[in-house]
């Protein structure tokens, strides 16, 4: 009879924790496993060729002609110019970017260079707004002008008042008698807005702190690598609260007449990276590799007619236009967005030169930006 009784008082704690476990596992929820973020790409035009409003504008504020020419390597070389904007921008619920090509003197610049537009917030940080590459100027004559339209409604909060620009011009073909030429205007449109912008985030700037010599990263270039953490690496960001819908303007050129390898295609052989190579970028969100991918590469064959080799697919940009800008949304948890990570990698590639500014060495110009909503 002992003997049983030591026996049931052996088995009984047992039972008694197997209970418990059973009595729990009915009363208390499952640990919810969190949702992914989801990246998708928007189906947004980088520009257009004629005025996407049928409205017009209610007020409209255009700067003097900027004549373009080499104004310096680094930001703090770039032309400066400032515009008075309306000190109010809650009437308005759209803003279109009138960016007119044009002639100084005699005929435009020769060459297809890049242009990139700054605007300064109020904080006095730089967002790029716009970038375009110049036309091959030689058929064309003293009256020559092209006009293309951008949407900058999620630049906002930053138009408004008196308001910083900055230049950079990335070629020396402007002389006393002929040069590329841009102009300004901005076209603010009466109305309530459905979202307004209540977050900006850079993530990339690469013309910053470009080791290209161009505003640029160099690619595949060893020690100097555009995929090193202090370039397209890691970046965490804290989303305030009052962000329901988050958005990423992707801008991404290539240029450079590299003969390196692509290390993920065998028997590939190299176009002139990373102008004339087409390629891809991927988005790692909290560590999780995304379905989205973006293409760094654009279709010339449409192009108006210039006097160099304007049908050329390059990567991202033609001739004579303002970039191919690509827009992402980034889907949120149930939980809302707090705090993530976001990571763009570039496929691998081995550059044939060993300095990040040699001539011709692939790169890429990158400004990546993100735009937070409150719906």
């Amino acid at each position: 009879m002992l003997g049983r009784i030591v026996m049931i008082r052996r088995i009984f704690p047992a039972v008694m924790v197997l209970f418990v476990l059973l009595v729990s596992g009915c009363t208390k929820e499952t640990p919810r496993v969190p949702t992914p973020y989801k990246v998708r790409q928007i189906n947004r035009l980088p520009f257009y060729f004629e005025n996407p409003e049928k409205r017009t504008a209610a007020l409209s504020v255009a700067s003097e002609e900027h004549r373009l020419s080499f104004f310096g390597w680094g930001e703090e070389n770039d032309k400066a110019f400032t515009m008075q904007l309306p000190d109010d921008v809650s009437s308005y619920n759209r803003v279109l970017l009138e960016y007119r090509m044009g002639t100084w003197e005699k005929m435009p610049g020769e060459w297809d260079n890049t242009t990139m537009l700054f605007v300064e917030d109020k904080n006095g940080e730089r967002y790029e707004i716009a970038r375009a590459i110049t036309p091959y100027g030689n058929s064309f004559g003293q009256y020559w002008k092209k006009i293309f339209w951008l949407d900058v409604t999620e630049y906002l909060p930053m138009l408004q008042g008196e308001t910083k620009f900055y230049l950079y011009y990335g070629g020396w073909d402007a002389t006393a008698n002929r040069a590329h030429t841009l102009t300004v205007t901005l076209h603010y449109y009466s109305g309530k807005a459905s979202r307004n912008t209540v977050f900006v985030h850079k993530l990339y700037d690469s013309s910053r702190d470009g080791n290209s010599g161009y505003r640029g990263w160099a690619y595949g270039v060893a020690g100097h690598d555009i995929e090193d953490d202090a370039r397209l690496g890691l970046r965490t960001i804290e989303v305030p609260e009052s962000v329901k819908s988050l958005e990423m303007r992707v801008a991404i050129t290539g240029h450079g007449h590299d003969q390196g390898t692509f290390l993920e295609r065998p028997g590939y052989r190299t176009l002139n990276a990373a102008e004339f190579d087409e390629n891809y970028y991927n988005f790692v969100v909290n560590g999780e590799l995304q379905e989205a991918e973006g293409y760094i590469f654009y279709d010339n064959s449409t192009n108006y007619k210039q006097a160099g080799t304007y049908l050329y697919d390059r990567a991202n940009w033609a001739p004579g236009n303002p970039i191919n800008v690509q827009y992402w949304s980034i889907e949120a948890p149930a939980e809302g967005y707090g705090t993530m990570t976001i990571d763009i990698d570039l496929e691998k590639f081995e550059s044939a030169m060993t300095a990040p500014n040699a001539e011709g060495v692939a790169q890429y110009i990158v400004e990546v930006f993100l735009f937070g909503f409150d719906k």
